[in-house]
C-alpha cells in the first residue's frame, strides 16, 4: 500500500500558510484592491479583494501544495529511487508561491518592482533545478507509464531534463532583453515541448512494435 509523507506534508503547508503573518503585518497598509497579475509592460491588470488576498491565496497554496503531495506519494512506482527529486518538487512550488506572495505585497506597498523580472529569474530557477534531477528519475508516476515505456520515459527524462537546463538559463538571460524576448521564449518552450511528446510517442511506437 503507498504511504503518505504526512510530515513533509504537514511542513510545507504550514511553510505556505506563513505569510499570512506578513500579510497581517501589513495589512492596514495595503490597498483595498491587490494587485496580483501584471502584463508584460508590468502593468496591473487583476486585483484581488485585500483580505480575499492576505489569507485566500496562501489558503489556496496550502491544498494545492497538499493535493500535489499526495498525488505525488499515491502514484511514484518508485519511490526510493526518486526520493531527492520528489522533495526537490514538494518544497520547489512553496518557495516560489511565497516568494511571489512576498514580492506582491511589496509592489503594492509602493516598492518599484519588475515583476517580469523576478517571474523570469523564479522561472528559470526552477527549470535549472527541475531540469538537473529529471534525468535521474525512474518513472515518477504511474500515468506516463500507461503512455510510454519506462525506457522511453527515461530517454524522454534525460534530453527534457537537458533541455529544461538551457530554457532555465534563458528565462534568466532574458531579463537584460525587452519583454518580448521572455514571451518568445516561453513560446519556445511551449513547441518544444509539443515536439518531445510527439518524438516520445514516436519512439514508443517503435519500440512497442519491436517487442512484439
Amino acid at each position: 500500500m503507498k504511504k503518505i509523507d504526512f510530515k513533509t506534508l504537514i511542513l510545507t503547508c504550514v511553510f505556505c500558510l506563513l505569510p499570512i503573518l506578513i500579510g497581517l503585518w501589513q495589512y492596514d497598509a495595503l490597498p483595498e484592491k491587490v494587485a496580483i497579475h501584471f502584463d508584460i509592460n508590468n502593468n496591473p491588470d487583476n486585483y484581488f479583494n485585500k483580505a480575499l488576498f492576505v489569507f485566500g491565496m496562501p489558503i489556496f497554496m496550502a491544498v494545492l501544495e497538499a493535493i500535489c503531495s499526495i498525488v505525488v506519494d499515491l502514484t511514484d512506482k518508485h519511490k526510493d529511487a526518486n526520493k531527492k527529486v520528489t522533495m526537490v518538487m514538494k518544497w520547489m512550488i512553496p518557495v516560489i508561491l511565497v516568494v511571489m506572495y512576498i514580492i506582491t505585497i511589496a509592489y503594492n506597498l509602493g516598492t518599484k518592482l519588475d515583476i517580469r523580472v523576478w517571474v523570469m529569474l523564479l522561472l528559470g530557477a526552477m527549470f535549472i533545478i527541475t531540469g538537473n534531477y529529471l534525468p535521474k528519475t525512474v518513472g515518477t508516476n504511474k500515468w506516463p507509464q500507461k503512455k510510454f515505456t519506462e525506457n522511453v520515459q527515461r530517454r524522454i527524462n534525460r534530453i527534457g531534463g537537458y533541455v529544461m537546463m538551457a530554457y532555465g538559463a534563458l528565462f534568466m538571460l532574458s531579463v537584460f532583453f525587452p519583454p518580448l524576448i521572455s514571451v518568445l521564449v516561453l513560446v519556445c518552450l511551449v513547441i518544444f515541448l509539443i515536439i518531445l511528446t510527439i518524438y516520445g510517442f514516436s519512439l514508443d511506437k517503435k519500440e512497442r512494435k519491436g517487442n512484439k
